[in-house]
């Protein structure tokens, strides 16, 4: 498989969320909860180094994976190893890889997937996290070019389809179901997603949702969430 699928153009929105600190420190917490500190891991997908770098700074082993050369030479000057495919990653060499937001943007997930499984260790972890439901789909899904969105039981599946073993699952973000809804409606048709509204959702929602979202997580969430386990 391909990498050069994933081909991101919402630089400028990927930047803006570097700086949503509750949501990234969300995203972080996801993932820490999920694997020892000091795993070697595969940041799928890994951008500017939102979560590479944080992590690393906690006393992981983080390689990425990124196929965009801009995004992959700044990672690399950055210090990290970096692969642009991931037909070059080595199998059975990870005891954890993430994959946030990133496998809505490829067109075969499920291979993906699979080829995902092959790379982790017996014991490792896969952890993905995507956007949910496609009734929530706006005009950002068309800018970044996302080709789906996800629901809980079908996330389960792709997992499960690639032989391994969910161990949790669940809807993330409840009150960013309902303010994407809300831009689904009332927001601009060109994906605009201005810098402020981006710091008021950061402040507000996320903080909010992660009080929330113990109540909600079978049932509705702006993203949604696996994690799987190789046997």
């Amino acid at each position: 498989m391909s990498t050069s699928q994933l081909n991101y153009t919402g630089l400028d929105i990927l930047e803006s969320l570097g700086h949503a600190a509750n949501y990234n420190a969300l995203l972080l917490d996801l993932i820490l909860q999920n694997t020892d500190r000091l795993s070697r891991m595969l940041d799928f997908g890994a951008g500017i180094g939102t979560f590479s770098k944080p992590l690393r700074d906690r006393g992981a082993d983080v390689t990425c994976l990124e196929p965009d050369p801009y995004l992959a030479d700044g990672l690399a000057r950055a210090g990290f190893p970096v692969f642009g495919d991931l037909e070059q990653v080595p199998d059975s060499s990870f005891e954890f890889i993430f994959a946030l937001n990133v496998l809505e943007h490829i067109e075969d997930d499920q291979k993906t997937v699979c080829h995902l499984g092959k790379k982790l260790a017996k014991g490792g972890r896969l952890l993905v996290y995507v956007p949910a439901f496609d009734f929530l789909w706006t005009s950002l899904d068309d800018k970044v070019r996302h080709r789906r969105r996800y629901r809980r039981r079908g996330l389960k599946e792709l997992v499960a389809k690639a032989n391994l073993s969910v161990l949790e699952s669940g809807y993330v973000d409840c009150l960013g179901f309902f303010a994407a809804l809300g831009f689904r409606f009332f927001a601009n048709k060109n994906g605009h997603l201005t810098s402020h509204s981006v710091k008021l959702y950061d402040r507000y929602l996320v903080p909010a949702s992660r009080v929330l979202d113990g109540l909600f997580s079978r049932l509705l969430g702006k993203n949604v969430y696996v994690v799987a386990i190789k046997h």
